[in-house]
């Protein structure tokens, strides 16, 4: 059977069509889904127009309606990876990526994880494995050392700055304040983008709390100003006790000489106060004549003994327990092997070499009033 149209319609055999062809998916799909009833009074050529043009309009606007849904599916789902992706912290983009495991590691090691996965913005200039690595060949130690570093958390709040900050946003000579409390100066020349001594090589990485800037070194704030207070020494219950600013803030080597100084007469003082003991109980042998107290000291044998002490300790004084400009004041290392060398240690010493000083004082000042020796004076 012929099928006729009007000019410039579209319309599909559905009555003329093989039998095959009618059950098919395509020919349902072709004719909207009628009835039976409906293709069998569709023979007339007007019906066959009508149903063939709503069968093709429906098909079609269901191919667009498919095609626009796809393409809304397409677009969401790409829109979804970026949100997904700018959804990621500072801390999780950092871990995601396998180019930060030091980094990474150090931020745990520092406790910062937390403070960089919150809601506060911060902008991170984070160092690659490459950039550690150059760091650790420069420093000479192992990435378990640095780790270990007591100033490691400063070092990445060195790298850190508070609020969201786009590339674009940086100038050059402008000057960005650290969460560190430093600060870092920023260079743009010839195209690239130095903050301190670092280059960015990858700019405006973007977070859901902040933006990271990755650079191609570890940035390493300057040394703080020497701080006489904040050395072993200063303990309680005093603290920090220097009330006529004999140590000076930032004078490292003027301090270093009066601790040095200050240790070398507590020992002294300490064994000074123990002698004043022992000798009241015990003379060596030719001394058993020499008067306990001061009086060993101006009466012989006892003034050349006293002579002979003063000898020996110039001599190891300057030839042997000299000291040395990179080790702590008073450290002569560990001569007995005891391995108690530790701040705690340190402070003790320093602790008990002020009272050894204070005792002595206490003993011949009391042996100048009283002419009693240092037990005598105890009723001894």
């Amino acid at each position: 059977m012929a099928l006729q149209s009007a000019p410039g319609s579209v319309f599909v055999l559905a009555n003329s069509a093989p039998s095959a062809f009618r059950g098919s998916a395509l020919a349902t799909a072709a004719t909207g889904g009628l009835a039976p009833a409906a293709l069998a009074d569709a023979s007339a050529p007007s019906s066959v127009n009508f149903v063939g043009l709503a069968a093709v309009g429906a098909t079609l606007a269901a191919a667009a309606s498919t095609r626009r849904r796809g393409q809304k599916v397409a677009e969401k789902s790409g829109r979804a990876a970026v949100v997904a992706r700018r959804a990621e912290s500072i801390a999780a983009t950092a871990i995601a990526n396998g180019n930060f495991t030091i980094l990474v590691k150090a931020l745990q090691k520092a406790g910062l994880v937390a403070t960089v996965s919150g809601k506060s913005p911060y902008t991170v200039f984070a160092p690659t494995d490459a950039a550690f690595a150059d760091l650790l060949k420069e420093l000479g130690c192992s990435a378990e050392q640095l780790l270990a570093n007591p100033d490691l958390k400063s070092i990445l709040l060195y790298h850190v700055v508070g609020g969201s900050t786009m590339s674009s946003s940086l100038k050059d000579g402008q000057k960005v304040t650290t969460a560190q409390g430093g600060q870092l100066a920023v260079q743009i020349a010839g195209g690239k983008v130095k903050v301190g001594r670092a280059t960015v090589t990858a700019a405006d990485v973007a977070c859901s709390n902040g933006v990271i800037h990755i650079v191609d070194k570890v940035l390493l704030p300057p040394a703080a100003p020497f701080d006489p207070a904040q050395q072993v020494g200063a303990g309680a219950p005093l603290g920090y006790f220097d009330p006529l600013g004999f140590s000076k803030k930032g004078d490292k080597a003027g301090f270093n000489n009066l601790q040095a100084s200050e240790i070398k007469h507590g020992r002294v003082a300490m064994m000074a106060a123990l002698g004043a003991v022992v000798q009241h109980y015990v003379k060596f042998p030719g001394f058993e004549d020499v008067p306990s107290g001061l009086g060993a000291v101006t009466t012989a044998p006892g003034t050349y003994g006293f002579a002979a002490l003063f000898l020996i300790s110039g001599v190891l004084e300057l030839a042997i327990w000299t000291q040395n400009d990179k080790k702590e004041p008073g450290n002569f290392g560990d001569p007995a092997g005891l391995n108690m060398y530790n701040p705690e240690m340190r402070q003790k010493e320093i602790n008990n070499g002020r009272m050894g000083m204070f005792s002595v004082i206490g003993i011949i000042g009391a042996e100048v009033l009283t002419g009693k020796d240092g037990m005598n004076q105890l009723g001894f």
